[in-house]
């Protein structure tokens, strides 16, 4: 079906890093599993074994491609081993700029990962991250009255205060619902029992073809059990749902909490689906004023960048990624998730019924799909979602895209 008759049919392993301790930390590459799919950090990590020297790296505001090193000689390695583990295509025309770093990204990710297990079990704590930007590790609070239960962790451990950042991020809540147009595409509006979402982005599994949302907006979250999903309302059945991964505890999940990688659902479909996501003016404008092609993906974004979400609440807005592949507890329930994004603006850009927002890089009329939101906030204004490349591990999905096939 044509965008013109869419719209005609619409109808509204690293060491510890310990204080005082300086040695190199080693890394491996962790191989994806259905239990532990392949993040960001695994990648960067990667990178680090190669150059020692490698800290992290980020886009600035320029778009610059910033890279962190010990010594700014390890520049021309940093390079052709960012080529080879994220493609040549990770690196601008322009190339790459250095920065200094005190810190190498392993010993970032092994003081990451002993700090935020007792971290993220402080009632308080948002979410933990290695910021590559600062060369630390960076922790988000809800308030102020949080740091003090953070710092008492912190002195418990036993680790290097001087690479500790401590932020007021505020709380990040699951988004609720509203909206909704004719066929079924990213960024309109599903209504679930006793709630409204927005459609993520069509998906196909295996030969089956549907469409993605967040688990939160299923009867209930983690599990199936066959929730029906309809389009804008009731009862415009529009998809039911196939795949829900059960959540789980122990191991490197905080102490009381129960853990992912995504916040994420599959639907069989009902009716048919288009590889398009809606697009409406701006912020809190709800009219749909083009549709974007899906030309592919990109499983997991970077730091710095900026990305867009279409939601049927505040319609389409951006943020750029300030906590990229971080631990980040949902301030609506017990639930965390292992590497997980929060892209932030000085203005709203997410709200109730957002959930389930796909979220993509634009590009003149094209989405490049890239994550599924789950969860917004304030101080300052921000949204939270999954990397694609989580999701599609937890679903078995691939991205429906354009030319009606999986990309």
């Amino acid at each position: 079906m044509t965008k013109q008759k869419i719209l005609r049919a619409a109808v509204s392993g690293a060491a510890l890093w310990l204080a005082g301790w300086g040695g190199a930390a080693g890394a491996a590459e962790v191989p994806a599993s259905p239990h532990r799919p392949r993040t960001l950090d695994d990648a960067l990590l990667e990178v680090n074994t190669t150059v020692p020297d490698f800290g992290g790296m980020y886009y600035d505001e320029k778009g610059q491609l910033v890279v962190r090193l010990v010594h700014a000689s390890a520049a021309p390695a940093a390079r052709l081993a960012i080529a080879k583990v994220f493609g040549q295509e990770k690196i601008p025309a322009e190339g790459l700029v250095t920065e200094p770093a005190t810190r190498t990204f392993a010993q970032l990710k092994a003081l990451h990962e002993l700090l935020t297990p007792g971290v993220l079990s402080v009632a308080g704590a948002v979410a933990t991250d290695v910021d590559e930007k600062s060369n630390r590790v960076a922790i988000g609070i809800e308030s102020a009255e949080a740091r003090s239960r953070v710092e008492k962790v912190l002195e418990r451990l036993e680790v290097d205060r001087d690479a500790i950042d401590i932020v007021v991020v505020g709380r990040i809540l699951p988004t609720n619902v509203q909206g909704g147009w004719l066929p079924i595409t990213g960024g309109i509006q599903i209504e679930t029992p006793g709630k409204y979402c927005t459609l993520g982005f069509a998906a196909l599994q295996g030969s089956t073809l549907g469409f993605v949302s967040n688990s939160h907006c299923t009867q209930t979250q983690g599990g199936v059990e066959a929730t029906p999903a309809y389009q804008a309302v009731y009862p415009n059945l529009a998809g039911t749902e196939l795949t829900d991964p059960g959540y789980t505890s122990g191991g490197s999940c905080p102490a009381g909490r129960i853990c992912r990688y995504s916040d994420s659902a599959f639907f069989r479909a009902s009716v048919s689906v288009n590889p398009l996501v809606a697009y409406t003016p701006g912020p809190f404008n709800l009219s749909i004023s083009s549709w974007l092609d899906v030309p592919g993906k990109m499983l997991y974004p970077s730091q710095g960048q900026t990305v867009y979400k279409t939601g049927r609440t505040s319609g389409t807005t951006s943020g750029t990624i300030q906590w990229a592949c971080a631990t980040v507890n949902s301030g609506g329930g017990p639930h965390t998730y292992f590497c997980n994004y929060i892209a932030t603006n000085t203005t709203q850009n997410g709200a109730g019924g957002d959930s389930g927002s796909p979220v993509y890089f634009l590009s003149g009329n094209t989405a490049t799909l890239t994550g599924l939101m789950w969860g917004a906030g304030s101080d300052p204004w921000n949204f939270a979602f999954a990397p694609l490349g989580s999701v599609q591990n937890e679903l078995g999905v691939v991205p429906y895209c354009q030319g009606f096939v999986g990309c």
